[in-house]
């Protein structure tokens, strides 16, 4: 009899490390996974951010009837998306001048089959919070993801052809 309970003894100790090898496994996949979620998360945050107030800028343009009144409504829809600055920064127009930002009504006399349109383009930086290798190739500085977008509106005070 004493030979069984020193055999289920054995087998005790036995599993109880494997229990904590599998424990130590299952916490570094867990830590792992929920920073490439932070980062994944963050990034595609940056990402929204930048194409509602690139799409906000372009429309804001596009509701003015000539190059400057649109440059200064777009820069002002810019400072309307507030970002907290640390990890997604403000979003920016890329460049006041073509062909980051392009006014063209044509002189009031578009061609046959052809609409005056606004192109505003903008960037936001996004700093990830644990810069995971997946993004290696993408990041900027080790730790920071750039992301550009362009959008193009028709100029509504004018005439529509097409």
């Amino acid at each position: 009899m004493k030979r069984r309970i020193h055999a289920i003894r054995v087998t005790r100790q036995s599993t109880s490390g494997s229990i904590s090898f599998d424990i130590a496994l299952g916490a570094f996949l867990f830590i792992t996974l929920a920073a490439f979620g932070l980062d994944l998360t963050a990034a595609m945050a940056g990402a929204i951010s930048n194409d509602s107030a690139c799409r906000d800028a372009c429309r804001a343009a596009a509701q003015n009837t000539n190059s400057v009144t649109a440059l200064a409504a777009a820069q002002t829809q810019m400072r309307v998306h507030i970002n907290d600055g640390i990890v997604i920064s403000q979003p920016t127009l890329t460049g006041t001048t073509t062909p980051n930002f392009v006014y063209n009504d044509f002189g009031g006399n578009p061609p046959t089959n052809t609409s005056p349109y606004v192109i505003v383009t903008t960037s936001v930086t996004v700093n990830l919070p644990v810069p995971v290798l997946f993004f290696s190739k993408v990041l900027v500085n080790n730790r920071t993801l750039l992301f550009t977008r362009r959008y193009q509106f028709p100029i509504i005070r004018e005439n529509y052809y097409g």
